[in-house]
């Protein structure tokens, strides 16, 4: 029987609609399965489908004859539901296919909203469209035999005559049912939804109302507004109180301000301005600028009344903070006291370099590492002659990580000779610079990372970066360095005016702060970020790009979706450094590599090698071995960037930072892949690397996280005396102020009995939360919404988190890692989630996010 196109298209659409539900319902529990006791899962199992029935009944009524305008209406509500929801389907698959977990509606929302973001959406276009085609393939293959038995079941239910009348909207053929067999459609129709509301009653609200979740409805409900929430004082109390009692509290001393949480001190134990807070106080001072912020009566500690609209606004309190844990009582390492005595280590100049997707594993790559067990495995059956060429080819993936670390790659000479191609450390042999093993990021999205590295503050814990719409609640380094210039123009000592002529001292001399990137600026509001944080200058992807650019070229080619590969940036980079020079200035420079983003190309000059056993199609390992590729071509081009410091003669007297945005999971590492939602170790462990060829090599041992950078620069400018002396007592004074210890003192993991809590926001933002301590090898990924499980690890047993424990609630958890790890570790758990918990309320109220 030939169907015609008007008779098969309304069928057509109620079995698009009918496969994409069910299709994407499948995918969700397919990930979902493992994480809950299968008897559950079967026993629940009728529940998950409620939405999808009603959905797919409600679509029939409307296709079902009527006549007139309600016809009309009906079917073109459920062609519109349908569209949407094969096109979400399909979404969510390529998503899946891709990263290899859920996509967020209201994430994907943001950053489809953003003009760059757009770019990253259809990088997946390709999966999108075969995932479209499969599912349309499906649809019109089920058609038939879904309109009949839907037909068939609903006739049976409600009596309705079955027809086979061409002119119906749903004219599929039906077989007339006898009595007997519609009165046992319904009855078992009825027991079903009798027995189906009464599990979906009884059985527990978490995890299984997010696995009854269905299209359209869950992406709906993630675009309601939400309603605004403020923080008050005394909203939230610190959960842990051991070690916050009066016999620990600790007075004033010098630019240490004390400690004494709960104690209801003004700010400072102090009415009064610092010294050096007077005149114009540059932006990222605001909490400066009220001489006495108690002085309404009503305020507490850490907050002032805003005078353009008369509201209590909330700022960090050193003394008050119950998990501050310095170490600025300490003395510096003593490697660093020897050789500041022996000669200076000058800092004129500080660069900090944020690298993209790096991960600690691979800065440098290791003999023997986890990584190269990997790569090595995938060569099966092959001869010893294969595995030396590739170990030859490892070998030279990050040389001038081994340089600028001091860690050594482990391969051997053979394997690693040195080349004239490559940058040459002019640093004594056991000098170099400090680095640091053990260092995590606070926050797997970039720009979160790069507010903690550039103003020592945690993140705002909310989806995608919020912190634009509020105010920075400390200084960020180049505030600072404002600060410092504005008070050498109120100086009235002549020889500080910061007039940059050539017999100038060094230290008198002005700072001038520039950004510097390939990537576009634009995204996420990466630029209003910049602006804000106090730079003077910035250069993206859009200044680069334009015909009229100084170093515009006709092969100028993107290399991704966010702009070209770092090289491009060169001239620019020369011209910053030498204008530095020439004008007698003093130089921040900050810059963000890129090529190590998705989806991990490399120009076309650049010879691309194959780490991974190549079988000749694509493999799984293809996303890894091209992220390695982007590793030697940033590896390479860090060394491009020190020569240009040595080419203006400026090297010893530059600071250059090295440090992680955020790492990169991949297939080797876990189930999901990528930063987004995924709380995986492999996201989270980066390099950090303070470079400077007359500072010792310092190998130290910190379980820290990337808040430190800024507290650790600024004690590194006081400790070597880069600074004039009115400026040294500002900067230590400002040193006080930070949640982070200095890296160049003894890392203190526990003080008194606290323990120095670290605390990693996981991308987007505002789902999920790492918690960790540095005084214990624990981890927790602790939820933020019902829709995620907790997490646990023990990195000394399972470093690379290869079988974490998983629970739905934190007593699931607890009960799990008491039996498997110990009281000890069990008792952390749970002080881990309360102090969690309250850390997201506290950013919040320090940002004074509404």
């Amino acid at each position: 029987m030939i169907i015609s196109r008007p008779s098969f298209l309304r069928p057509l659409v109620l079995s698009v609609l009918a496969v994409s539900v069910l299709f994407s319902k499948g995918l969700h529990l397919f990930q979902h399965a493992i994480s809950i006791p299968p008897t559950s899962f079967v026993a629940y199992f009728p529940t998950f489908f409620l939405q999808e029935a009603l959905l797919i009944v409600g679509a029939w009524a409307l296709l079902h004859k009527t006549t007139g305008v309600p016809s009309v209406l009906g079917t073109a509500v459920t062609v519109l539901i349908t569209y949407l929801t094969f096109v979400l389907s399909a979404s969510q698959t390529a998503f899946y296919l891709i990263a290899g977990s859920e996509v967020r509606w209201d994430a994907a929302a943001s950053v489809g909203n953003d003009r760059e973001g757009r770019k990253l959406i259809f990088s997946g276009l390709g999966s999108f469209l075969g995932a479209a085609v499969v599912l349309a393939i499906i649809s019109w293959l089920v058609t038939p035999g879904l309109s009949v038995w839907i037909n068939n079941w609903i006739s049976a239910l409600f009596s309705l005559a079955a027809t086979n009348n061409s002119d119906e909207e749903l004219p599929i053929t039906t077989v007339e049912q006898p009595p007997r067999k519609r009165g046992l459609i319904r009855f078992w129709t009825v027991c079903a939804m009798l027995g189906t509301l009464g599990l979906y009653l009884l059985r527990p609200q978490v995890p299984y109302t997010h696995m009854s979740g269905s299209l359209p409805f869950t992406f709906f409900q993630a675009l309601r507004p939400k309603p605004a929430i403020t923080h008050q004082p005394g909203d939230h109390v610190f959960p842990l109180q051991d070690g916050l009692g009066e016999e620990n509290w600790e007075g004033s001393n010098g630019h240490f301000k004390g400690w004494a949480p709960g104690m209801g001190l003004v700010y400072a134990d102090k009415t009064t301005r610092p010294s050096w807070a007077f005149g114009n106080l540059p932006p990222g001072f605001h909490r400066w600028t009220d001489p006495s912020p108690n002085s309404g009566g009503d305020a507490q500690p850490g907050e002032h009344e805003d005078p353009k609209n008369g509201t209590s606004k909330h700022f960090y309190n050193p003394v008050d903070d119950p998990l501050r844990i310095t170490n600025l009582d300490h003395k510096v390492l003593e490697p660093l006291t020897r050789a500041l005595k022996d000669h200076p280590v000058p800092i004129n100049h500080v660069v900090l370099v944020m690298m993209e997707s790096a991960r600690k594993e691979i800065f440098p790559f290791k003999y023997g590492s986890h990584l190269h067990r990997d790569i090595l495995s995938s060569y099966r059956n092959q001869e010893i002659k294969a595995l030396q060429e590739v170990n030859d080819r490892l070998s030279r993936l990050t040389p001038i990580a081994e340089k600028l670390t001091g860690e050594s790659g482990g391969f051997s000479q053979s394997e690693n000779p040195s080349t004239n191609k490559t940058w040459q450390d002019t640093a004594e042999p056991g000098m170099g610079g400090i680095n640091v093993n053990g260092v995590l990021t606070g926050s797997s999205l970039s720009f979160k990372s790069v507010v903690m590295n550039h103003c020592g503050v945690g993140p705002l814990p909310v989806n995608f970066l919020k912190e634009v719409e509020t105010e920075i609640y400390q200084p960020c380094f180049m505030q600072i360095l404002d600060l410092l210039n504005r008070l050498k123009e109120n100086s009235t000592d002549a020889g500080a005016s910061g007039s940059g002529k050539d017999n100038e001292p060094i230290h008198n001399r002005k700072w001038n702060s520039v950004f510097l990137q390939t990537a576009t600026g634009m995204y996420d509001h990466q630029n209003i970020l910049n602006e804000m944080m106090g730079f003077k200058k910035a250069i993206y992807r859009e200044d680069i790009g334009q015909n009229e650019a100084k170093y515009h070229h006709d092969d100028m080619k993107e290399i991704n979706y966010f702009g070209y590969a770092e090289r491009e940036v060169y001239p620019y980079l020369r011209d910053v450094v030498n204008n530095t020079v020439r004008d007698n200035e003093r130089l921040f420079l900050s810059h963000f590599t890129s090529t190590t983003h998705h989806p991990w190309k490399t120009p076309s000059d650049f010879p691309d090698e194959q780490y991974f056993a190549d079988d000749g199609v694509r493999t799984k390992h293809e996303d890894m071995n091209r992220y390695l590729n982007t590793v030697r071509y940033v590896d390479s081009w860090l060394g491009d960037m020190l020569g240009v410091l040595d080419e203006v003669g400026i090297a010893n007297e530059t600071l250059v930072v090295f440090v992680g945005d955020h790492g990169q999971a991949f297939h080797e590492d876990a189930p999901v892949s990528g930063t987004y939602e995924n709380g995986h170790i492999s996201n989270f462990r980066v390099p950090l690397v303070f470079r400077h060829p007359l500072l010792p090599r310092i190998q130290v041992n910190a379980n820290a996280t990337s808040m430190s950078v800024l507290p650790t620069i600024l004690d590194l400018l006081a400790t070597t005396q880069s600074l004039n002396q009115a400026d040294t007592d500002v900067v230590i004074d400002l040193l006080n102020e930070y949640e982070g210890q200095s890296l160049i003192r003894p890392y203190q993991a526990t003080h008194q009995g606290r323990q120095a809590w670290n605390f990693g926001v996981i991308n987007a933002g505002g789902t999920m939360l790492s918690v960790g301590s540095a005084a214990v090898p624990y981890r927790l990924i602790l939820p933020l919404k019902s829709d995620f499980e907790f997490v646990f690890s023990n990195l000394d047993m399972d470093p690379h988190e290869v079988s974490p424990l998983r629970g739905w609630s934190v007593v699931e958890v607890i009960h799990r890692v008491r039996r498997e790890h110990g009281d000890k570790a069990a008792d952390w758990v749970a002080d881990a989630e309360k102090v969690g918990r309250w850390w997201v309320e506290e950013r919040k109220r320090l940002w004074n996010y509404q």
